[in-house]
């Protein structure tokens, strides 16, 4: 009986750090593409954008932002938060503020919400490819 009841919690065990092990690749994967997508912001400037709104998104896994980014006389006037997906507390939200005070999607990330802050910026950026002449 006792070494029944050690192979069934072997087992469970050696399903619990498989599936870690899982857990934690997705997260490294996510992270990576987030961070692969924010080298690419830019490429375009305000002045080639025309007034409106417009959406964009990414992420990827657990960690995503949709947006939707009001441009006025080519500046960055408003961005709201449309969607998320992140854990409590890493929402990073003053990366909104960043953005427009910066008139750029490419700005420092909130410390200890990088991903988070990534998929804001990228989804930012994506809107505002959205709106280029």
């Amino acid at each position: 009986m006792l070494k029944k009841i050690g192979i069934v919690v072997g087992v469970i065990a050696l399903i619990a750090v498989i599936g870690f092990g899982i857990l934690l690749f997705r997260l490294a994967g996510m992270a990576n593409k987030l961070e692969a997508e924010n080298d690419k912001i830019g490429g375009y400037n305000l002045s080639q954008v025309k007034d409106g709104v417009y959406t964009g998104q990414s992420g990827d896994f657990v960690v995503s932002a949709k947006v939707a980014v009001t441009v006025k006389n080519h500046k960055i006037k408003e961005i709201k938060i449309l969607e998320q997906k992140c854990g409590p507390g890493y929402e990073a939200k003053d990366t909104v503020n960043r953005i427009i005070k910066a008139q750029s999607p490419k700005v420092d990330a909130v410390t200890g919400a990088s991903s988070s802050s990534r998929s804001i910026m990228n989804a930012v950026d994506q809107a505002l490819r959205g709106g280029k002449k």
